[in-house]
């Protein structure tokens, strides 16, 4: 399926061309040019001989974008499964085929206006909704926030019933929207449970420690406190891990379960934070030991620099006299010169320097994303000016060059005066001007 994208003066469009066997004229007549709830406006072109579909996405940022920089908390992730339930009951009104309705990421849209989500619905396209949805969800996982317990236990929930046999997406809704209210409730149930067993948990450590004074044995009324409190729901209620393995861990949490309501719910979910907290504790490491080895590159790189210019300037004063060249004894790793190049480009940075009227701030552009626009959750670069959209553009960098692509601004983006396509990246040079609606920047 190829998908392009079109900007006039006042409207951004998503082009696609018809591919497979032609469109029912029925069906073509039913989508175009009508409000349906939850899909994208349409309307056919015919060039060539060939049809296109031309969808209105003004004002509108794809699913992928929209979350740039941060992930789908729970509350999103039920505002997008709710917009599917609905698209699914608009098909079923306006006697569409299910199969039409496209489930891939890059073609779910987000109203920048209301947050509301739209669809595409496309004439030409046939896949069975059911796998669309389970292959939906599948991408949809990896976007949540694994530290927003309620999403994820939302989101498994959801695919786990994607992937039983006949699964029916109407159903699967219904059942995970559906119960999901019992489950909150349960989980809140849980957590007056727990603070319960805080106070009566409190008494009976107060007890123990009374037995040990009148007893003179500090040390076992110690020893049965500390066993006690293993084995109460403080642990749980603090968000955090009685015992020292894995194997205590969940003999502990299957004490607690006996006297704490819905605790196996909380305690998948605080495996489920603890493994995603591991992962980016890992992560985090990975990426300091490769900053740790650029920088001892780089160092190694001007030890070998300064050596080669002070060699050059001994040979002019005495060519003579044969000179020895090493490198630097503080270096942890040697490197060999095709290494140390490409530790530097590895670390090559750009930069946009301010060229307006609005005192804004210059950009130096790091990492292999840099997000642009108001919206300082989000970007990377804020620019607080009048006309720049809440995330205006994005600046990429690839094997060592820049590129830069709209993100479906209001006012746009433009390079060196040329306006930017959706989703179309440019490259970027040295001394190019590069304007976000009336903020214009200039790149080094």
């Amino acid at each position: 399926m190829e998908v392009t994208y079109r900007k006039n003066l006042s409207k951004s469009y998503m082009c696609i061309q018809e591919q497979g066997k032609p469109v029912e004229k029925y069906e073509l007549q039913m989508i175009e040019g009508r409000s349906i709830p939850g899909i994208l406006p349409m309307q056919s072109v015919i060039s060539e001989g060939k049809r296109s579909y031309l969808y209105d996405i003004s004002g509108k940022q794809q699913i992928e974008d929209y979350l740039s920089g941060k992930k789908m908390d729970y509350a999103m992730l039920r505002v997008f499964l709710i917009a599917i339930q609905q698209v699914c009951l608009s098909l079923s009104e306006y006697l569409l085929r299910e199969e039409g309705i496209c489930l891939e990421i890059g073609l779910i849209y987000v109203n920048l206006e209301d947050g509301s989500l739209q669809f595409t619905y496309l004439p030409c396209y046939e896949k069975n909704l059911p796998d669309a949805f389970q292959f939906c969800m599948e991408q949809m996982l990896r976007k949540i926030d694994h530290q927003d317990l309620a999403a994820v236990d939302l989101g498994y929930q959801v695919y786990q019933l994607c992937v039983k046999e006949n699964a029916d997406i109407g159903s699967i809704l219904t059942v995970a929207l559906g119960a999901r209210v019992n489950v909150e409730e349960e989980i809140a149930e849980s957590k007056g449970s727990i603070q319960q067993g805080k106070k009566e948990n409190k008494k009976y450590m107060d007890a123990i420690r009374e037995k040990g004074k009148n007893n003179g044995n500090s040390q076992n009324a110690q020893e049965e406190i500390v066993v006690h409190g293993a084995k109460a729901g403080a642990c749980a209620s603090s968000g955090g891990y009685a015992g020292g393995q894995d194997g205590t861990r969940r003999q502990i949490a299957g004490e607690i379960g006996r006297y704490f309501p819905a605790f196996s719910l909380i305690w998948a979910n605080m495996q489920a934070h603890l493994h995603a907290k591991q992962q980016t504790k890992k992560q985090k490491a990975l990426e300091s030991e490769k900053k740790q080895k650029e920088k001892r590159a780089f160092v190694t790189w001007g030890n070998v620099h300064k050596k080669k210019v002070h060699k050059k300037k001994e040979k002019q004063q005495c060519p003579e006299e044969e000179q020895i060249i090493s490198f630097s004894a503080d270096a942890d790793i040697p490197l060999q010169p095709t290494e140390i190049l490409s530790a530097r480009q590895e670390g090559a940075m750009g930069r946009l320097a301010y060229r307006g009227i609005h005192q804004c701030e210059d950009f130096q552009i790091k990492g292999e994303s840099f997000l642009l626009g108001k919206n300082s959750e989000q970007a990377d670069g804020v620019i607080s000016a009048e006309g720049v959209s809440r995330l205006h553009a994005r600046i990429s960098r690839k094997e060592h060059k820049f590129y830069i692509e709209d993100l479906n601004s209001t006012n746009g983006t433009y390079l060196n005066d040329i306006a930017l396509a959706y989703h179309q990246p440019q490259e970027l040079k040295a001394n190019d001007r590069v304007r976000f609606a009336g903020e214009e920047y200039v790149f080094f």
